[in-house]
């Protein structure tokens, strides 16, 4: 299969801001790192809680998939983002969801969360996550 990538390029410039965040869930979830990886601008932010495992500010594709959830997810058995609710207000959009899983230690955990990403030019551009980091934390102990 041929693959030209300015139609690609053509096909996001025509999804919503909210198509473009609902295919990042699905490609991600997928493991499609391809996929998802073109719906980010290169220097990417993303901001998660400082309670978080590896929590913090990451900058750029390599940072934040690289090094950011390698580390963050070696700590679960399973971890899924599953959204629920997309808002869309312009150059933003808000997902509200629930982190689901199993920590490295068989606990399971549930916990909701709200996910703000800001887009710029058809591209993610900025997320930050909002959630009960203790509830996550405490599946990690002992």
């Amino acid at each position: 299969m041929c693959y030209d990538s300015n139609i690609h390029f053509s096909i996001i410039d025509m999804m919503s801001n909210v198509e473009i965040i609902m295919n990042f869930y699905d490609y991600f979830r997928k493991q499609d790192q391809s996929a998802y990886l073109q719906l980010c601008n290169d220097n990417i932010e993303w901001i998660t809680m400082d309670g978080m495992p590896n929590g913090g500010k990451y900058v750029g594709k390599e940072s934040v998939f690289n090094d950011y959830f390698p580390k963050m997810l070696a700590n679960f058995e399973e971890f899924h983002a599953i959204p629920e609710i997309f808002l869309d207000s312009k150059d933003y959009v808000i997902v509200t969801g629930r982190y689901q899983g199993v920590s490295k230690r068989g606990k399971n955990f549930d916990v909701p969360f709200s996910h703000v990403y800001i887009l710029e030019n058809n591209l993610i551009l900025r997320f930050r996550q909002y959630t009960d980091t203790e509830k996550i934390q405490n599946a990690l102990k002992k």
